[in-house]
């Protein structure tokens, strides 16, 4: 159904207002009596997909703004469910099982309760945390520091109960240099009967800082979201900012925004597989292929004067001046490790041993990566047919990405395969994209002005899933709200699937092989 068709169906259920904005996004004005059954008509009915919720702050008499976001990938728009509380969340975890992930945020951020959810546990909150800090409501202070005051009663794990029952408690302190998080282990044994994952340790306010930087200068905020995705991340800001004003950059800096977004990709791909090979100890194609992922980032270094291309992406132009030799540079490197990619790939493929650790080890069904709202490589993996640089095309994608990589048995080795497939598809994408580069790219960085009210939803597909950004704009070029549903905050409960009924020691190739952000979860 087109957009246009669905907000003249939704007319006929009580709704107070719809509008089309940006083409793409339906708006559609509910009443906290109403939003559930419009949300669970979106998703029975019409098949539309949840894919996150969020909060506003008015400033007005107290009042929030809730906004549930659904998807037509099919049809690549958004349909955005809004309605406005004093001080209750009505909860949607009866009808979507990771509703609770984004309830549970809203109520620590915001200090809103939540109306008939079951699970209503702190998640950004700690025990060391202020009870009465809402750091994402207008009257907490900018560059305001949370007191450490205690407050916030132990957090309740699932335990499993019998005689041969035990827990291992890891992290969030780790042994490596790791970012925090919190594994509780429930075993028979060996046996993994139940894992819980706890996050959200360091809570940096990302999103309270985006409300306080001018448009201009706040795509190098976003870019620190997660080091390891900042071009993605950029691509996002870019997006944003250009579909509010409705600007399109020149294919020649489209294509060069998709060579240096694979980059990305590729040796992420690189670092992941390697990853996977150390955790079953197979110590050459580890080193090797983690050494090919440090000559990506020399390359991209070269080419940007940043190993991780910061500050390259901008919107409406480019920050970075490309040249012919800068062309040249990346296909001769690429051209000189595309081979030894695929023949260290093939050692790890003959490898009786390696194929012994990650065949049949830590599957997600399909229907189970379904309701998790899993996606990227892990989703395809068991089977979701979703890449948002296909539903949802942006630069040059809809020209160069015809097919999607999928595998359906959802392990680590189906895991595997797909980041092999990844890589060979990056230095295919990075050539095409670099074929329509003919002329030098003269850095352009234009002056970002952006009138109040302003509102727009980009999606872009990171290495480790779908990033969805909503950004509406306050006053003196500063944005009212930023909001990041970011790939790894949904994507990490897949994680305590994978590992049910596997041993303990397959834990950390089942982690490698999803490869989550913790820093996702902690903005």
């Amino acid at each position: 159904m087109r957009i246009d068709e669905l907000k003249e169906e939704l007319g006929k259920y009580r709704c107070e207002e719809s509008r089309i904005n940006n083409l793409n996004e339906l708006y559609v004005d509910c009443s906290q009596s109403n939003i559930e059954p419009i949300a669970v008509l979106l998703k029975n009915q019409y098949k539309l997909k949840f894919i996150a919720e969020f909060c506003m702050d008015t400033g007005k008499e107290d009042k929030f703004k809730i906004s549930i976001v659904f998807t037509n990938s099919k049809e690549s728009y958004f349909v955005i469910l809004t309605y406005t509380t004093v001080d209750i969340l009505v909860s949607m975890q009866n009808t979507f099982s990771q509703a609770h992930l984004f309830e549970r945020e809203i109520s620590d951020l915001f200090g809103l309760s939540i109306d008939g959810g079951s699970d209503v546990r702190h998640s950004v909150k700690h025990e060391i945390w202020d009870a009465k800090a809402f750091p994402l409501r207008k009257g907490f202070p900018y560059k305001g520091k949370i007191k450490e005051n205690h407050e916030i009663p132990n957090y309740e794990f699932k335990r499993i109960v019998g005689n041969d029952a035990f827990q291992i408690p890891v992290g969030p302190i780790h042994a490596g240099i790791i970012e925090p998080g919190h594994f509780r282990f429930s075993v028979i044994g060996e046996d993994i009967e139940n894992l819980e994952i706890r996050l959200n340790y360091k809570h940096r306010g990302i999103e309270k800082i985006a409300e306080n930087i001018d448009a201009n200068k706040l795509n190098l905020l976003f870019e620190r979201v997660a080091c390891e995705s900042t071009l993605a991340y950029g691509e996002a800001y870019a997006l944003l900012i250009e579909k509010m004003l409705n600007f399109k950059v020149s294919r020649e800096i489209q294509s060069l925004r998709v060579a240096l977004l694979e980059l990305e990709r590729l040796y992420n791909f690189l670092q992941d597989v390697s990853g996977i090979c150390v955790d079953v100890g197979f110590s050459y194609p580890a080193k090797k292929l983690s050494y090919i992922a440090e000559i990506i980032k020399q390359l991209i270094e070269r080419v940007t004067g940043s190993r991780y291309a910061r500050n390259s992406i901008v919107p409406m132009g480019s920050n970075i001046d490309f040249s012919q030799e800068n062309k040249r540079n990346i296909l001769d490197t690429l051209g000189g490790i595309r081979n030894r990619i695929k023949l260290i790939a093939d050692v790890t493929l003959e490898s009786f041993t390696f194929l012994d650790r990650v065949e049949n080890t830590g599957i997600v069904k399909n229907n189970i990566a379904k309701k998790l709202m899993m996606t990227g490589v892990v989703g395809r993996a068991s089977g979701v047919d979703y890449d948002v640089r296909k539903s949802f095309p942006y630069e040059i994608y809809g020209d160069i990405k015809k097919t999607n990589n999928i595998e359906h048995i959802g392990g680590v080795f189906e895991r595997y395969k797909l980041k092999i497939a990844e890589i060979d598809d990056a230095f295919k994408f990075i050539e095409m994209a670099l074929s329509n580069i003919d002329n030098e790219i003269k850095k352009n960085r234009p002056i970002i002005e952006l009138e109040k009210g302003m509102e727009a939803i980009s999606i872009v597909e990171t290495a480790k899933g779908e990033l969805m950004v909503y950004g509406k704009m306050g006053e003196n070029n500063k944005f009212d709200r930023i909001y990041f549903k970011t790939p790894s905050f949904t994507n990490w409960k897949g994680l305590t699937i994978a590992v049910l009924d596997e041993i303990v020691p397959d834990f950390p190739l089942c982690n490698k092989s999803f490869n989550m952000s913790y820093s996702e979860n902690d903005r």
